[in-house]
């Protein structure tokens, strides 16, 4: 709208450019000796002077016009503006965005020379870890960059880890984002699953941070068999 309002100035102004320009063109050409000419071109002047204050007025009009259109449709965005809030902060619940803060990393790996996937995911021990980490104030958590949100899947498969349905290999980085005083606390006398993990070989590496970046969830299978039921 502003350049919408800057172009009708812009034309006006034009106008008065040239209108100025053939009247100051006829009085040059003229003959300043005739009383009737000069007469005539006080005239035209006062005229001139009259059409360009007219002008002005319908400037100055059709601005108002313009900053009235501005200000409405402005208003009319708010709502707009208050939806895109709200899918905005589903789609970063849900998984859609990247995110950043303060948390903590927890690297699992180990010396045996053995797969220790099967320990970690025969005993439960990452999902246990995932789920304590929310519990103790994880709001949001990845393992080795993949982002877990609610329907996750992290799964034995074979002989490996899958994440939703990703083959993930040690070491396994686990990441949360979340109040650091909760998740220190939560190292320091909230479980005992690291003492667990290490009586059977696995070691971990935690270091806290206050700036952790997670991506956002990769792209997921389209819903097939499942509709939107309306409230």
């Amino acid at each position: 709208m502003k350049k919408t309002s800057k172009l009708i100035v812009l034309i006006f102004f034009t106008i008065f450019g040239i209108t100025i320009g053939i009247q100051f063109n006829s009085m040059i050409g003229g003959d300043f000796t005739s009383p009737h000419k000069n007469e005539i071109e006080a005239q035209e002047v006062s005229d001139l002077r009259k059409t360009t204050e007219d002008m002005k007025t319908r400037i100055i009009d059709l601005k108002k016009q313009v900053d009235t259109l501005e200000q409405e449709r402005a208003v009319e965005s708010v709502p707009l503006q208050k939806l895109k809030t709200t899918v905005d902060e589903y789609k970063f619940l849900a998984g859609y965005s990247s995110a950043s803060g303060p948390g903590i990393t927890i690297v699992l790996d180990s010396d045996l020379q053995k797969n220790i996937a099967e320990i970690i995911e025969g005993r439960r021990y990452l999902i246990s870890l995932v789920n304590e980490l929310k519990a103790f104030g994880g709001e949001i958590i990845s393992i080795n960059d993949y982002r877990v949100v609610g329907r996750s899947e992290i799964t034995l498969a074979g002989n490996h880890i899958n994440v939703h349905g990703k083959p993930i290999a040690p070491p396994y980085i686990i990441q949360a984002i979340g109040s650091p005083d909760s998740l220190k606390r939560y190292v320091e006398r909230g479980t005992l699953i690291f003492e667990l993990m290490a009586s059977n070989g696995i070691t971990s590496n935690i270091k806290f941070s206050e700036d952790i970046k997670i991506p956002a969830l990769a792209n997921e299978k389209p819903s097939q068999f499942s509709n939107i039921v309306e409230d």
